[in-house]
């Protein structure tokens, strides 16, 4: 079991114990009282006896004292058996037993339904007794527990004990003790059994609760509702926590709506973005025949780098709308020096150059991450692996991967593609002018991945091609 022990068990805990211990003291002071209330009437019904047998005495004694027969032993023999006779008649129980002693111990007589009246009782003693005082007494008496009351007869220096056996005695008290055992007993089951179901009246509801709260926690099941039993404190928070789970599943509900209808939204926004990246990148040549497969060419190209260079499908996602922004600089270029089908003056080609700077200012300051990342591949696809590239002269990893990336990808489709001022190479020439500049255009890193892949990049332009044509 775990730590926090459930709630119906802590309260088994704390109240039985309790209720078990009061009951248990209630019946012990009540036995106690009892045996207590018993002993005095038992008490009192042998001082009674004691009463009227030492009035029974002295009111004989008084009559021979005054006629002056107290010297007489015949006189004093009457009344002695005169006192045994009454004594006898005292009695009314087979175990109640009158002893009358000297004050040496020397026994006088004993008076019982057992006892022989006129018996010889020379020599027996009751030593044991002799030196206890009048009153109440508890003793070994003839091999016999008994109790009793003690008094005095100064006038024939005798000592009289009233007795009955302890067992006899104590018997009702004995009796009431089991009774009360029994009923001790019967008061604590009948309390378990009554606490038990007053326990479970007020924990059942809140398991209920509970373990309706670890199923919606586990399944997420806001329709599930907890059974409201009692109309009281906790039946009053089963009915609070069924209005707050419907509340729950309404708002839910909203935010699926919500969520469904941002989703929407931001798929929308993306997918105006998307082609708001493709129309901005085809302005730059759209006067340009080639441009449209250009465009998917250097798409496809450069994300088929990006992939096999082992990046996130986010960053081949963000090549394949980025890397046909790579001449957006071209927008700036007069007609007369883009369109011109012989070789460029200097100067001319020095204008040419200023596309990439054009490029990197007119996306530089957008928000999209595809425009940033195109700011950057505008302005560096023309740098050299050997830093004699334009605009900025970077060299090796100074330039970002990106535009090493579309550099390779630009290069190898200007010259497998017919231009204003050259003819189409095939794909062998093309790769050889690739080997070629290893290391002094291109990143060698990359021209060598781009040699050991180069069927997928064949297969890659095919399927642009195919494409193209069925599309026409």
């Amino acid at each position: 079991m775990q730590k926090n022990i459930r709630l119906r068990f802590r309260l088994y805990l704390m109240i039985l114990p309790l209720v078990i211990a009061v009951v248990l003291i209630s019946g012990v002071f009540a036995s106690l009282e009892s045996r207590t209330a018993l002993t005095r009437v038992a008490i009192r019904h042998l001082a009674f006896k004691a009463e009227l047998l030492r009035d029974y005495f002295y009111s004989e004694w008084d009559v021979i004292t005054q006629l002056n027969l107290d010297n007489q032993s015949g006189y004093f023999d009457a009344a002695k058996e005169s006192f045994r006779t009454y004594a006898y008649s005292l009695l009314r129980n087979k175990t109640e037993l009158i002893v009358v002693f000297d004050f040496q111990g020397n026994l006088v007589m004993r008076v019982g339904f057992q006892e022989v009246i006129n018996g010889n009782l020379a020599g027996e003693t009751v030593n044991n007794v002799t030196d206890l005082p009048d009153g109440w007494f508890t003793v070994k008496l003839f091999g016999e527990s008994r109790a009793g009351t003690l008094f005095t007869l100064e006038p024939v220096r005798w000592r009289v004990a009233v007795t009955e056996l302890e067992s006899t005695y104590f018997s009702d008290v004995w009796n009431i003790q089991i009774t009360h055992t029994v009923i001790l007993l019967i008061t604590i089951v009948v309390a378990i059994i009554f606490l038990s179901i007053f326990i479970s009246h007020i924990t059942r509801p809140m398991e209920r609760l509970t373990e309706t709260i670890i199923r919606i926690t586990a399944t997420n099941d806001l329709t599930e509702r907890v059974k409201i039993e009692f109309a009281d404190e906790i039946g009053t928070l089963a009915h609070q926590f069924n209005i707050m789970l419907s509340a729950l599943q309404s708002n839910y509900r909203e935010m699926e709506e919500t969520s469904r209808a941002e989703k929407q939204a931001r798929l929308l926004a993306i997918e105006r973005e998307e082609t708001t990246l493709y129309l901005l990148a085809r302005v730059a040549e759209f006067r340009d025949a080639e441009t449209g497969n250009h465009l998917k060419r250097i798409a496809s190209l450069s994300t088929l780098f990006s992939k096999l260079l082992g990046q996130s499908e986010e960053e081949q996602k963000l090549m394949w709308y980025s890397a046909p922004l790579h001449d957006i600089g071209k927008i700036g270029i007069p007609d007369s020096i883009l369109l011109k089908p012989g070789m460029l003056t200097e100067e001319e080609s020095g204008k040419m150059k200023e596309h990439t700077v054009l490029g990197n200012k007119l996306l530089s300051r957008a928000r999209s991450k595809y425009l940033i990342e195109g700011a950057e591949i505008a302005l560096t696809h023309h740098e050299k692996w050997d830093g004699s590239g334009y605009p900025q002269g970077l060299a090796g990893e100074e330039i970002p991967l990106s535009g090493r990336i579309v550099s390779i990808v630009d290069v190898f489709d200007a010259l497998t593609s017919i231009r204003p001022y050259k003819e189409k190479w095939n794909h062998e020439r093309a790769t050889d002018f690739i080997i070629e500049q290893r290391g002094r255009h291109f990143d060698p890193r990359l021209v060598d991945l781009f040699l050991e892949n180069i069927s997928a990049f064949r297969e890659c332009l095919h399927s642009i091609e195919s494409e193209s044509e069925s599309e026409f």
